[in-house]
């Protein structure tokens, strides 16, 4: 071979040899430093264990040096230098990703432990369906109504930023929602302005069911303004890992995101948890339980007066919290709100849960989405969707609320077996990227982190526990409503059972250790709460009896 040309074929090789230890060079700093960034952010999250935080850091470290020395050193033949190429380009994928999941769980974390940094209040001008006004404009010169003395202040700067696009209006007041809702089905007006947390009550009454399928929305207004921190303020226990404490779930009738604004809460579920007896307590509280408003001068609900336990949703959740507190005399720790779309995804991303339907109790279709497939006798897998109604449904069961109430507590539990076993992990991403928009709660990062780090060390064999409150359907007047709505009296005795189960978890007893008793419902109102009703012109005159005497419901 000719000199040059084995100086050029040395030249050559010598090349590659310099561009093979470029990107050796190149996968090892990226193994390094990927793999201290790891140890980094597993440290940071703070989920392991320490122990498990070494074991893990030690593997990290010695199969990166592994890798790299190999690679590097002894790999001199062709094929063993692409084995060892390959190796090290699949542990920088695998440290990327590895990276990029411990980012999401912190990022995931940060999210659903702190409240939206913005509350929205959503008020619509609405119109009946078939009304020739379709935006704005088509509002000159109609007649508006409000209920100014049940919503002065959404109401006047929807009406406020609706004249700023110049149109001219009137507007008739009325004393409640049913004869707003009246006087635009009658046509005395042309359309209403209705805050859209009261659509929802609008359409439990049977009156009314059809209307949001019998109007249409004109104009919208939105308004954000800062939430409070107190608007979701905790009573944390010392070491969540050891002390028992009490969280509610407060579960919107929504849809989109929790930021949308307070609407009633349609599933009201206390879990008290004692982590060194591994027991859980689910106490429901039905929805429509009559029970006394926590209100405050100011406070947006009337002082004194009684409502269904649903509607103290529109005032927020420390309202509901503040309500179940006083019911029960007892005290709530925490509180994780959700709402319709939250449980759909979370099921879904859990890859669906497994509940069993006793003999029965199966329902060819859900009331609440007829479109669905029910659930069957036995075993039934449900998606998001299915879950969510078999969650709400009560209509297909005689007991209703309190059969609604069980199967509640059955699709939580099953969602919570499946959140705790191994499968959970091929799962893992879409669950982050369900859990970012599907709850919020006053819980702090650290102690979720805590709870997930007790979970994974001691993994204990969690006892789950049900009780549901019962009580007598009747009439009563809801001063959200300004007229009577269906209601659930509540039973002394549940209410007295409730508490005494829940303190028999929080002191390491089986709540099963308290018989519930079956008595008559409790009284609704005092003499004392008739005169605040007769106030607020929720009722006219006391109730009398077949006698003409004064009736007075409490003591």
């Amino acid at each position: 071979m000719p000199k040059n040309d084995v100086e050029l074929s040395k030249k050559v090789k010598k090349k590659k040899r310099k561009n093979r230890r470029l990107i050796s060079k190149y996968l090892t700093l990226f193994i390094f430093i990927a793999s201290g960034l790891l140890i980094y952010q597993i440290v940071r999250l703070n989920l392991l264990p320490m122990n498990l935080i070494i074991v893990v850091s030690l593997l990290l470290v010695i199969l990166a040096l592994l890798v790299t020395l190999i690679m590097n050193f002894k790999a001199k033949k062709f094929f063993g230098r692409f084995i060892m190429g390959l190796i090290a380009l699949c542990m920088c994928i695998s440290l990327g990703y590895g990276n990029y999941f411990i980012y999401k769980t912190k990022d995931t974390f940060d999210v659903v432990t702190s409240l939206a940094d913005e509350k929205a209040t959503t008020t619509s001008v609405i119109v009946m369906k078939n009304s020739n006004i379709k935006k704005a404009k088509g509002l000159k010169n109609k007649t508006i109504g409000t209920v100014l003395k049940m919503d002065k202040k959404a109401t006047k700067r929807t009406l406020k930023a609706l004249s700023d696009e110049n149109v001219k209006y009137s507007t008739e007041d009325y004393s409640n929602l049913d004869e707003l809702v009246d006087a635009l089905y009658d046509g005395d007006i042309d359309a209403i302005c209705l805050n859209e947390k009261y659509r929802d009550i609008l359409h439990e009454t049977e009156e009314y069911f059809t209307f949001n399928t019998k109007t249409k929305v004109a104009y919208q207004n939105t308004h954000y303004e800062p939430r409070e921190v107190q608007d979701n303020d905790s009573n944390p226990v010392n070491d969540i890992t050891k002390d028992a404490f009490t969280v509610l779930v407060s579960g919107n009738d929504s849809y989109g995101t929790l930021q949308s604004g307070n609407t009633r809460s349609d599933a009201n579920l206390l879990l008290t948890v004692n982590p060194k007896k591994g027991t859980i307590l689910m106490t429901s509280v039905p929805r429509d339980y009559y029970v006394d408003l926590p209100c405050v001068e100011d406070g947006g609900c009337p002082v004194g007066s009684k409502d269904k336990l649903t509607h103290t949703g529109i005032y927020g959740v420390d309202t509901t919290k503040d309500t179940i507190e006083n019911l029960l005399d007892i005290d709530i720790n925490y509180v994780y709100r959700v709402n319709f779309t939250s449980m759909i995804n979370i099921v879904d991303a859990l890859g669906g849960v497994d509940v069993t339907v006793d003999k029965g109790m199966a329902v060819s279709k859900f009331y609440t989405n007829s479109t669905l497939k029910g659930v069957h006798e036995g075993k039934n897998h449900l998606d998001g969707k299915r879950a969510l109604a078999y969650s709400r449904e009560r209509k297909a069961y005689l007991d209703g609320d309190v059969q609604r109430a069980r199967n509640q507590q059955q699709v939580l539990q099953a969602m919570f077996k499946k959140a705790t076993s191994p499968e959970i992990i091929k799962n893992y991403t879409s669950l982050l990227n369900a859990l970012i928009d599907a709850f919020d709660t006053n819980m702090t990062t650290s102690e979720i982190t805590s709870f997930i780090k007790y979970q994974i060390q001691a993994r204990p064999s969690w006892k789950f526990e049900q009780f549901v409150l019962k009580g007598d359907s009747a009439l009563r007047v809801s001063p959200e409503i300004g007229s009577e709505v269906s209601v659930v009296l509540l039973y002394d005795s549940y209410i007295n059972t409730a508490h005494e189960k829940i303190q028999a978890v929080l002191d390491g007893k089986s709540s099963n250790t308290v018989e519930a008793d079956e008595d008559v419902p409790a009284g609704t109102l005092s003499e004392e709460e008739i005169e605040a009703q007769i106030q607020y012109g929720l009722m006219t005159e006391p109730p009398v009896d077949e006698e003409g005497s004064d009736i007075y419901y409490g003591n």
